[in-house]
């Protein structure tokens, strides 16, 4: 399942990204429709009331995200499988890789580099990511999901 997050929803896309689905984030109006024309099958979450265009809108009313993220539990839990938790990048929401620890040691803090052995690299922002201690709470989000 593909979303498209409105501005509203920057978050939320976050959430989702971390939990595996494809969440693109439109900041602005020109970016929906970007979205909307280049990928109509998206589902459109956001908290507006008025027609989007797309063949599928789910209208989220918290305006906490991890609320958010329970309002659309009903329609992601079928989809979701701890295989893809961690794939995808937060930031830019391309799917991740994995790479060579000694191709990301100087990219990485040294602690970093001699803690943890394995490394996941976004091949569009080439951000870095590992399961360190800031993966904690992300991983209580995905058994909650998973309840």
């Amino acid at each position: 399942m593909r979303f498209a997050c409105d501005v509203m929803l920057g978050k939320l896309a976050k959430y989702l990204r971390i939990l595996g689905f494809d969440a693109a984030y439109a900041p602005n109006q020109a970016a929906l429709d970007r979205l909307r024309a280049e990928d109509p099958g998206r589902t459109l979450l956001t908290r507006r009331r008025r027609p989007s265009g797309f063949r599928m809108t789910v209208h989220i009313e918290s305006e906490i995200a991890r609320e958010q993220l329970h309002e659309i539990k009903g329609l992601i839990k079928p989809q979701l499988s701890s295989d893809t938790v961690f794939t995808r990048c937060i930031e830019c929401n391309a799917e991740l890789i994995d790479v060579e620890r000694t191709e990301v040691e100087p990219r990485v803090p040294e602690f970093v580099y001699h803690n943890y052995r394995r490394f996941k690299t976004c091949p569009s922002c080439g951000k870095i990511y590992w399961q360190g201690s800031h993966t904690m709470g992300m991983e209580a989000l995905v058994k909650e999901m998973l309840a």
